[in-house]
Order: C-alpha cells, then structure tokens, then sequence
C-alpha cells in the first residue's frame, strides 16, 4: 500500500508541474528550453529505440552517453554464427557466457552470476523463462529462447540510472527493437533462408527469417494526419538443428578420510545424446503519431524453442564398495586393479550396470506486450506505458526409463577400470566374463514420466516526465516518474513413477531396441542400440507395472510447487546536464518490495503435507547514483561514476520448503530470512575514439555487496529420522547472507585499418579484455571467487571488410569459474576455462543479395567441469563438433 501512496504523490507531483507549465506562455519556459512547433508548444521527438544499424553509430551513442553502456547493432551480431542471443552477447566487452548442450544460454556481466542481472525489452522487466539458472535463483534470462534476428540491437548498462529498474548488480541488457520507419518511411523486406550441417551426428539445419516495415501517410492536418503518421515492422524468424552430444560424467568416492585412494569413483556415465530444438520468434512494433504533440506505439514479441530430447546413458555404478571401509579407521580392501589390466587402475568386483534412457518434449519461451506513448504538456514531455511479459517452462513429457543388468551372476560385475593414465578418457575391462553389452541381460526396473508447468508473470506500468533545464549556464533536464511492477510466479508437477509388480515376468530390454550398437566419444564407448521410444512410452499401461505415486508422495516429501508473489513499486528522480566540456547525471531511485513466499510443511513421521507456509517480506531500498564524465577534446573523454543496484533472493533461495533424496542422504533448505543483495559501484575509465567507427578504451571497477547470497553447505547426522531411521551423515544446502567485493579492468579495441593501401586497408579489428578479481567467503573460514567470476574473459577478432567482401574470425576465452558448491572447497565444481575459435563470412552478389558461409566451434570445444580447481577431476567433458552455415540474405 505505502508503494501506491509514493507512486500516487509521485502523479500529483507531476500533474503540479504539468499545470504549472501550461499555465505559462507556449513555447517558452522560465525554468528552461523547449523546441516550439507551429502552435508554440513544444513538438514531440520521435519515438524511436536507441540501438543503431552500423559499428559507427553504436560507438558515437557510447561515446555521448551520460554513464558507461555498450551498444552491439543487429548488423554487427550477423557477422558471426551466433544463432541465439547469448552466443552474440558474449563479444561484448565485460560479458562471459554460460553454455549448456552445445548453445550459449546465459550470460554473467563483470563476473557477476547471471541471476544478479537485469534484461529488459525496450526498457520493459523480460521475465526468465528457463527457471533452471545455475545458483537457484530463477531470475536470469535464458538468453537462448531469443534468435538473434528477432531484434535491432542490444544496449549494455553497466552503471545504472535511476530511471532504470535498480535490480542489476552487473548491469542491465537492454533488447532494443526494430521499427518499421527505419528507412526512413520507405517500405523494406528483408529476408533470410540458409541451412546447413553439423557434424556430430550428420544433422541438417535449417534457417529462415522475414522481416517486413514500412511507414504510412494519410492526408490532411487532423488527427493522424500527415507523412509518416503511421509505421510497422513484423519479423518472423526459425531455426531448427538436431545437435549432437557427446558427454562423460564421473562421480568420484571422496572418502580419501578413511585411506580411499583419492580418485576412486562411484560411478562413471557414458551419455549419448540426440537433441532437436527449434527455435522460432514473433516481433511486431507498431507507432502511430496523432500529432505534434501526442504519439503512442505497441510493441509486441513471441520467441522461444520446442525441444526433443533423447538421452541415451550406459552407467557404471557402486564402483567404490570394495573401497569403502564399513569400520572407522580400517584398511580399504580391493581398490587396486591388476597391474596386467590397467597398472594405474583400480577395481570393482561389484559394479552395476544400468541403461538410463530418456525422452522428452519441453517448450521454453518468452511472451510480451507494452502498449504506450508519448506526450507534450507545455514544457513537459511525458512518456507511459502499460505492460504485461511473462517467461514460460513446459514440460509436455519427460520419459525415463531405467534398465538394470542382471546377468549370470545376478547383478553384480567384475570390472577393472583406469581413470588415471587419462582422466579426460576413463576405461574399463570386464574381468568376469558378463556380457553388459546384450539388452538381453537387462531388466525393466523404473519408469518415469515427470510433467511440469513453470511461469513468471509480470504485469508493469510506468509514467515518466522530462523537463529541460537549463542550469548554471547548462544545458540539461530533470527526469522523474513511478512505476510499479506485479509479478506472480508459479511452478507445478506431476511425477508418476511406475515398477514392476512382484512376481509379474521381467520386461526385457532386448524386446524395445534396435539397429546397430552405438558407439560415440570418437568411437571408443558403447552404448548397446537405441531403444525404441515409442514402444517404451507405451509400458506406463503395461500390467506388470504399477504406479508408485498414485497420491504423488515423492512431490509432497520434495515439495517443487512455487506459488510466489513479488510486488516492485518505484519513484525516482535524476537530472542530467552538460557545461562545456563536463557532463554530468545524478539523481536517487526508492524501491519498496512487497513479497509472498509461500512453502510447505512436512510432517516427517508420516511423509504428509500438513500445512502451507506463507513468509512476507517487505522492505525500501534507496539508490543514488553520481555520474560524471569530461571532454578532454572531441575524441577522448573520461568517466567517474558511483551507481547502486541490487538483487532480490532467488524463489528458491528464500522459500520454506524442504527437499531431500534418501540416495544419496541430501537435503536443499531454503531460507525466509534472506536479505536482497545490494551493491555499490565506483567506475572509472577513458574513451579515446580516433576515427568514426574506432574506440581504445581502458576502465577500473569496484564494486562492494552487503547480503550477499551464496549456498551454505554443512553435515548432520541422522537428519532424516523418523521417515529413515540411522542415514547417517546427511549434506545440507541452504543459504546465507555475507559481505563480498569485485574488483576489475576492462580494455577493449574497435578499428578498422583503412590507413593501410589497398587492399590491406579492409583489415581491422574488435577485442576487449575483462580481468575480475572477486571475494566472499564462499566455506566456513575459506575465501574465493563469487560464483561465476572468471578472472579473465576476452574476446579477438579479424576482419576484413572491402567493397563486398565481408570476413571475420574470431576467438573468445572464457576463464575458470565456480559452477556449484561442494561440502568442503575441495569438492567444490568448476566451470573449466574455455577457448573458442568461430568464422563469419559474406558477398554481397549485388546490391540487394548477399551470400554468407560460417562455421561455428572450429576448435571442437568441449564443455568441461571439474571437481577441485585442477583438471586432475573431471566430472563432465562433453563435446558438439563443428556446425556449417550456409545462405542469402535479401534486403529490398
């Protein structure tokens, strides 16, 4: 309520002014300058997003901008085959990107995780669609649902304004869309159809966009009347792959306490993937002018992917229990293997051999609308808006299907296995003959089909007001306005588990495969044939199955449903003015946040829901901001700037719910007494722009966190009774709040050398450098990086554009990071470093076609995690190979 009361005194404040500037002469102000139309009132600027269509124009709006942003035009973005969104972020200077199945997903701004940013369209909240962001706190936008055709540009805040939403502790990604009057009015069609093949799997691809925009005249000096009255622009884009994946995951004992050698494993999965995806996105923006003073626009955006999964996974499990001491302090027996076998391996006389197939359809997309407008009172230029956006997860239908080998023997197999000569490649023997490699020798054991629905709606409005003021001998403005936004999120599942009823016959995986064995990773694994999907799908009504979730006990013991509210209400002020050669922006943002977190209760004698939880959280937060730039002559300025943002506590961070798993005994608590993350920012930098087009540039940061948020996880023993009496030592993550820094250095170079004689004078280049040193303490008593903090993030490219020729190879280095938090720092899991080699090019045939030939991941990078900060512990390599583009592009 008290947000609404500030928002309302905010209005009257306005209307005050609003009346008070029209009661004084039109066209003239004596607190300031104003453009006079042919009435005397002040005539309205075009409504138009600020990114630009070439290098040029991107770096002259850098250059004159009252704080420190980065601009990337759509132009700039389709030199490279980046398909999505994250893949043409990562160029930016100061931004690092975070893959996952062979696509750029997220980004991480100034090593700050990407929860703790913001990602607005044309200046409106986008909602996240993926809720599953790599520190649990579901607000970071999935940046892959987005292709990159869909808009005009991005625009990078790095130090935050006050007329902007203050939740962005790294920055805020500004997506900027594409108009209609572009062109200036005159009607233009653009179009894309490419394809092409990636390697892995010998998958085609296919690529296709339109885009559409013109502007309309009507005649006559009424309403709507004149040129240009009217203007629209539609894009349509869809990209389909069917990548590949290739992927080795480890699991290690860690019991080095108790004499266990120190890479003995608990298991390794060799994991075989097909993947589909296709992406497709929606943009429509309409702007209609009703007269000089009064203009309105709508602004309308779809995009997202559908995607089927196959997951084809052979592991290798309960390879340690021969290692493992059932006394403390006795002597490990049967860890070393033969060394006529592997002299550098272990053994594991009772190792288990499951099939783990999965299969499944999941929807991922964004919807948004901003209906607004812009409007002169008198001296006052007025700009609202309403909106709605929201960020959705469908899973239509997700399979698993678990086949365990039961041999000769029984279960258990005699392995030898080596994951020390070459960690990156751990091999096995069987020692007792057993044929893990016939489907006839496996049986049906789980059966699993998990549907869930995720959403995070937003409703927003917002009124701002601009005065100009010219102050001191200045020439400036003062900025004010409200705005509110009212979110809801919500997360539901199903999750029925199917097995086989005692004494029903065994259900056989030789009787569901087919074709060939599956050999992957550079032929070395095999994974027996590919099962038929269907026919599995078909067993949830087999009569030898029967569902163990009939009430869905497992959702109520690991409560997943979110059912949260998040009220944002804002009043702000700021006044910016230039005096000669200074520049400067100042003013002060007020946030009120109003919050439900609703949780669940457990009654753990029964394993029953016995109550809700409702914790509200209300809190204000004040953020000033003082931003100062100079002239040292046209083309080199310097910046000094103090900015203030902050980061909420993630839905699951801060909820009361509980989930836990028996195997292994661990426990994820959330923590209602969360505080939101706040943040103080200090810049400095010098921009030197020699040529229209070029930038050398070098800058400092330091940025310092009250609250931050980071995992916390401890041991109990025993935290399970009375639904599991005597677990044992159960690992519990939760999350605290505590101090942390970031300190940082960014350079970056744009220039195209066309001082050279041709034809060398199409050379240039675009390359910039982050270094991040950050700190929290990230273990009791243990210092380190924040999550996701790469030291060193850089990005070089090669160019050569003259006359049509266009080309471009380019290299990004992502540093080692903290990807997830183990119990001790020595088990923590690292996001291992990452070089990346990628090649764009074009010719253009004639004026209005062009053809383009790129080829993305040239080097075969793989995506690595490590246990420990070495590469001694791999836990995940997996590998995509190369992808080849190919098409015409038309403008007309």
């Amino acid at each position: 309520m008290r947000g609404w009361l500030l928002s309302a005194a905010v209005a009257a404040a306005l209307s005050s002014v609003l009346v008070s500037a029209q009661a004084q002469d039109s066209g003239q102000s004596d607190i300031g300058r104003v453009t006079t139309g042919s009435q005397g009132e002040a005539e309205l600027p075009p409504v138009k997003p600020s990114a630009t269509r070439d290098r040029a124009a991107a770096l002259e709006e850098k250059k004159e901008a009252p704080n420190l942003i980065e601009v990337q035009p759509l132009a700039e973005m389709q030199k490279l085959p980046d398909v999505n969104l994250a893949e043409a972020l990562q160029r930016i200077p100061g931004i690092s990107l975070e893959t996952d199945t062979g696509e750029g997903r997220f980004v991480n701004i100034r090593g700050l995780d990407s929860d703790l940013n913001g990602t607005t369209y044309d200046g409106v909240r986008l909602p996240p669609s993926n809720p599953a962001s790599p520190f649990k706190g579901g607000r970071a936008t999935a940046f892959d649902v987005i292709p990159t055709g869909l808009i005009g540009g991005v625009e990078l805040t790095k130090t935050n304004r006050p007329d902007l939403d203050a939740e962005a502790l790294g920055g805020t990604i500004n997506l900027v869309p594409r108009r209609g009057d572009a062109e200036g009015g005159k009607p233009f069609t653009e179009v894309t159809l490419g394809g092409g093949y990636e390697n892995l799997r010998r998958t085609p691809v296919y690529d296709a966009a339109i885009t559409g925009g013109r502007s309309f005249s009507r005649d006559g000096n009424g309403l709507f009347g004149g040129p240009n009255a009217f203007s629209a622009l539609i894009t349509a884009v869809y990209h389909q792959d069917g990548r590949g994946l290739d992927d080795v995951e480890e699991s290690y004992s860690d019991n080095q306490s108790s004499g266990v050698p120190d890479k003995v494993l608990s298991s390794i999965d060799f994991r075989r993937y097909v993947h589909q995806r296709e992406t497709y996105g929606f943009a429509g923006n309409f702007d209609a002018k009703a007269d000089e003073l009064n203009s309105f626009y709508l602004r309308l955006m779809w995009t997202g992917y559908l995607e089927f999964k196959q997951d084809h996974d052979l592991v290798l499990g309960n390879l340690d229990a021969t290692c493992n001491p059932s006394n403390t302090g006795a002597t490990p027996t049967g860890c070393n293997a033969d060394p006529s076998v592997y002299p550098n391996g272990f053994t594991a006389p009772q190792a288990s051999f499951d099939l783990n197939q999965s299969d499944m359809s999941e929807r991922i997309d964004n919807q948004l609308a901003i209906l607004g407008g812009k409007s002169i009172v008198g001296a006052v230029e007025l700009d609202y808006r309403v909106s709605i956006a929201q960020g959705r997860d469908q899973v239509n239908y997700s399979y698993g299907s678990d086949w365990s080998f039961n041999g000769a023997n029984g279960n258990s197999v005699s392995i030898a296995y080596d994951n020390n000569s070459n960690p990156n490649y751990p091999n096995y023997k069987v020692i007792d003959g057993s044929g893990v490699l016939n489907p006839a020798n496996y049986v049906l054991t789980d059966l699993s089909n998990s549907v869930s629905s995720d959403r995070d709606r937003e409703w927003g409005g917002g009124l701002d007001g601009k005065l100009p003021m010219d102050a001191w001998g200045g020439t400036g403005f003062v900025k004010f306005g409200a705005n509110a936004r009212l979110r809801h999120k919500t997360h539901h599942e199903i999750d029925p588990d199917y097995q086989p009823i005692a004494g029903s016959p065994p259900i056989l995986l030789s009787n569901y495969v087919g074709g060939p064995d599956e050999l992957f990773y550079h032929n070395i694994y095999n994974v027996m044939p590919a099962v038929n999907l269907l026919n599995v799908r078909a067993l949830q009504n087999s009569p030898s199955l029967a569902n163990v979730n009939v009430n869905d006990v497992e959702l109520i013991a690991t409560p997943a449903s979110i059912n949260d509210n998040e009220n944002v209400y804002a009043e702000y002020g700021e006044y910016e003015s230039k005096w000669g050669r200074w520049g400067l922006l100042t003013g002060l943002r007020v946030e009120e946040t109003h919050a439900t977190y609703r949780g669940f209760e457990i009654n753990s004698g029964t394993n029953t829901l016995t109550g809700e939880i409702i914790d509200h959280a209300s809190y204000n937060n004040f953020f000033p901001t003082l931003q100062g730039r100079y002239s040292f002559s046209d083309a080199l300025i310097g910046r000094a700037t103090y900015s203030t943002a902050i980061a909420r506590p993630g839905f699951d961070q801060v909820t009361a719910s509980t989930s836990f798993s028996l195997q292994p005994n661990t426990v994820t608590i959330g923590n209602p007494a969360l505080k939101p993350t706040i943040g103080n920012n200090l810049d400095l930098s010098l921009e030197y722009y020699p040529t229209s087009g070029a930038i050398v540039s070098a800058g400092l940061f330091g940025k310092w966190f009250k609250n931050y948020i980071l995992p916390t996880v401890y041991n109990v023993a025993n935290f399970f009774p009375p639904i599991q009496p005597n677990t044992g030592v159960v690992q519990v993550t939760s999350y605290s709040n505590g101090p942390g820094h970031a300190y940082g250095a960014e350079a970056s170079i744009v220039d195209h050398f066309d001082f050279l004689p041709a034809p060398w004078s199409g050379f240039g280049t675009s390359s910039n450098l982050t270094y991040v040193d950050s700190d929290a303490e990230v273990h009791p008593g243990v210092h380190g990086l924040l999550p996701s903090t790469s030291r060193v993030t850089w990005n070089a490219s090669l160019f050569y554009e003259r006359g049509p020729v266009e080309a471009r190879l380019a290299a990004g280095f992502v540093g080692q990071d903290l990807f997830a938090f183990g119990s001790t720092a020595e088990f923590d899991i690292y996001s291992r470093k990452r070089l990346t080699l990628d090649w764009g090019s074009s010719y253009q045939l004639v004026h209005a076609v062009q053809i383009y030939f790129d080829v993305k991941n040239l080097l075969n990078t793989p995506l690595e995690f490590t246990e420990g900060s070495t590469d001694a512990r791999p836990i995940q390599r997996e590998f995509y190979d190369f992808t080849f583009l190919a098409g015409v592009r038309a403008h007309f």
